[in-house]
C-alpha cells in the first residue's frame, strides 16, 4: 500500500480516533453510514431552499414556496445515510518517495481534524472490496450511489439555466403526485445535490457512498477483506499500536506509521516501539512471536 503504488482507485482512507478503532470499526468488523445530516457542512446540514417554476403556465400561486421546498430538502435527506473516504490524488508515478505528498493517508488537516490530533489512525481499504460488501449487503434493499465529490464554488446569485437541480418543477409535481417526484428530482440531480461541495474541501479528496434507507435505522457494511492496513499518526501511542495490532494480529494486515521532520512527511521504517513483533519491516504483514 506503500510503494510501487500507480492507480489513484486502488485505495481509500478513512481517519478516526483510536478509540472509535478499536471499539468499533475493528471490534464489530464494520462500518456505519452516518446521517447525512450530521455531517460538518453547512450545504448538508441545513435545508435546502427550492425556487419553483413552471413551464406550462401553471399556478404557483396555489403553493407556498417555504412550505414546499422544505418538503423536497426533508424528503431528499431524510433516510439519506453516508460513509465517505479519502482518495489519492493523481497523477501516482509509483515513486513513494515524492508520491507521499499526494497519497490519501498524507493529509495533516485530516490527521488533526478526524484523528484525534495526529494520535489516531487512518483506514486503508480496497476500494474495490468494500465496494462488492457495499453492492451485496447494502444496494440490495436501499438505493446506493457512489463516486467522488466535485469541488466547485458557486455564487448565491442563481443562474435558472444551469441550477435547475434547486428548481421544483410544478408541472411535474402536479403530473407524477410527490413520491414519484422525489424520485425523479433525485434520479436527475444528486450529483449536484450530494456528491458537490465548495473548493475549500477539496484536499480531502473524498469518495462516497450515499444509501437512501428504506427505514431510519442505522446502516453497517462488514468490509471483511476490504480493510488491508492501517497507518498510525506522529502521536499515535505505543500502547494504542499495540492494542491495534493486537486485535488484528491474524487479519494479515499491512502497519505503516507516519513521522513528520521539519515540515515533510515521512514513512516509520522503524520498530522502536514494538518490543513484541518480529524484525520485519513496516509496510510488510508482520505476525506475533
Amino acid at each position: 500500500m506503500i510503494e510501487n503504488v500507480s492507480r489513484v482507485d486502488e485505495f481509500l482512507y478513512h481517519y478516526t480516533t483510536v478509540d472509535k478503532a478499536l471499539n468499533y470499526i475493528l471490534k464489530t468488523r464494520m462500518l456505519r453510514f452516518g446521517v447525512y445530516t450530521n455531517t460538518n457542512d453547512p450545504k448538508e446540514t441545513k435545508t435546502w431552499q427550492f425556487d419553483l417554476g413552471t413551464n406550462e403556465n401553471r399556478d404557483l400561486g396555489a403553493y407556498k414556496m417555504s412550505e414546499t421546498s422544505s418538503w423536497l430538502s426533508t424528503r431528499l435527506k431524510a433516510c439519506a445515510r453516508l460513509l465517505c473516504l479519502s482518495s489519492d490524488r493523481a497523477p501516482l508515478t509509483g515513486n513513494h518517495i515524492n508520491d507521499i505528498f499526494i497519497r490519501g493517508f498524507s493529509k495533516p488537516r485530516m490527521w488533526a481534524q478526524y484523528a484525534d490530533r495526529h494520535t489516531g489512525v487512518c483506514m486503508v481499504f480496497d476500494r474495490a472490496r468494500l465496494d462488492a460488501a457495499i453492492s451485496m449487503q447494502v444496494a440490495g434493499a436501499n438505493r446506493v450511489l457512489a463516486g467522488p465529490v466535485e469541488y466547485i464554488d458557486r455564487s448565491i446569485l442563481r443562474d435558472m439555466a444551469s441550477d435547475w437541480q434547486f428548481m421544483i418543477n410544478i408541472d411535474a409535481l402536479e403530473d407524477l403526485g410527490k413520491e414519484r417526484y422525489a424520485d425523479l428530482h433525485l434520479q436527475t440531480s444528486y450529483k449536484r445535490l450530494f456528491f458537490e461541495k465548495m473548493t475549500d474541501w477539496r484536499d480531502e479528496c473524498e469518495w462516497r457512498w450515499v444509501a437512501f434507507a428504506s427505514s431510519n435505522q442505522d446502516l453497517y457494511v462488514a468490509y471483511g477483506d476490504a480493510l488491508i492496513g492501517v497507518m498510525f499518526g506522529e502521536e499515535t501511542s505505543e500502547k494504542s499500536i499495540q492494542d491495534i495490532m493486537d486485535m488484528t494480529e491474524s487479519w494479515g494486515l499491512r502497519y505503516m506509521g507516519l513521522r513528520w521532520k521539519n515540515c515533510s512527511p515521512w514513512y516509520d521504517y522503524g520498530l522502536r516501539y514494538l518490543p513484541g513483533i518480529k524484525n520485519s519491516p513496516w509496510g510488510q504483514t508482520v505476525k506475533r512471536v
